[in-house]
Parts: structure tokens; C-alpha cells; sequence
């Protein structure tokens, strides 16, 4: 069963409402995690809602009310809004397969470790390696860790798209919320 890197720590600073507005940090969390798969699960790191103000921490209510209403974790944004998402991807012996789904963000790819091979729907793959990016446009695609000794991990900034629905992906033409 796949599980992130007890080794993740979050760093979030606020600022108080003061007018000197002297920033601190908030204690250090590690994010929650949930298992996608026998081989994969994402750490929630952050959100924000559509058109988000920092006036009075905010965002950072939404943060919270997020994290401590449990699993699943708001990964995906709804229209205006944005995350930050941290993916764990175990070895893979048996090469399983990843499974398809898409969602209506913008999502900003940066691979910290590993070798994925990234399908779309439309037939292509690309093989993406520590330190490629991906844009990702709201594609129907899987992800598949080609290593069967070795995990891989990325992070990724997800921006909601118009018609984006908070929490909603699309899976095999099926749209969950």
C-alpha cells in the first residue's frame, strides 16, 4: 500500500491583523495523506477557494476546515481557486496500472524523484524524469511508475479552470464529487 515520505513537513506562515502585520509561522504539520491505489497516494498540502482573501487568514480557515473534515481531502479546485498537492508513487513489481481521469485545472508538474510514464487518452505517452515539468490542461491521462524497485514523487500547483467543481474528477467518463 502506498504511503508519503514521513519526512514531508509543511511550513505556513500567517501574518496577524494588526497594523504592524508582523508575519510567524504556524506550527509544523505534516499533510494528510490518502492512498489513490495500491501503488500511489497524494498529501494534501494546501488550497484556496475562488477569489481567496488573506484578510483575517482566510484561506487559512478554509486550510484548516479542510484538513479536519478527513479523507478524502480537497485536491482538486473549483473554478478560481488553487492547491498544492504532493504525489507518492511506490515501486512498482508487477507494472500495474495507473487509472484514467481528468479534472478541470491547469495543473503545474515538477518530478522530485523517479521515472513516470504519463498516458493520454489519445494514445501518446511520455516518459517524465526528476527534474521535467509537465502542464497538464485538463487531459484525460494516468500515470504509471516504470521502475519496479524505486518509488517516484512529484509536486504539483492545481488552478480551477471555469466549470471546475471543488473536489470533482472525472474517472473513465464517470464524474465523482
Amino acid at each position: 500500500m502506498a504511503t508519503a515520505s514521513s519526512a514531508l513537513n509543511v511550513h505556513i506562515t500567517t501574518n496577524s491583523d494588526s497594523e504592524a502585520k508582523t508575519s510567524s509561522f504556524l506550527p509544523v504539520t505534516q499533510p494528510p495523506t490518502q492512498v489513490l491505489g495500491p501503488i500511489a497516494s497524494l498529501s494534501y498540502v494546501y488550497s484556496t477557494l475562488p477569489s481567496f482573501t488573506l484578510t483575517h487568514n482566510a484561506d487559512l480557515t478554509h486550510h484548516v476546515n479542510v484538513v479536519s473534515s478527513g479523507p478524502p481531502y480537497l485536491s482538486f479546485p473549483a473554478a478560481g481557486g488553487s492547491a498544492f498537492a504532493y504525489l507518492n508513487f511506490e515501486p512498482n513489481p508487477e507494472q500495474e496500472e495507473g487509472f484514467w481521469h481528468r479534472t478541470q485545472t491547469v495543473d503545474y508538474i515538477v518530478m522530485l524523484e523517479g521515472v513516470l510514464e504519463l498516458s493520454l487518452d489519445g494514445g501518446e505517452k511520455r516518459v517524465v524524469r526528476k527534474g521535467d515539468m509537465v502542464v497538464q490542461r485538463a487531459a484525460m491521462h494516468k500515470w504509471k511508475n516504470l521502475s519496479r524497485t524505486e518509488g517516484a514523487r512529484y509536486v504539483a500547483v492545481l488552478l480551477g479552470a471555469e466549470g471546475a467543481v471543488e473536489g470533482g474528477v472525472e474517472l473513465g467518463g464517470d464524474v465523482l464529487k
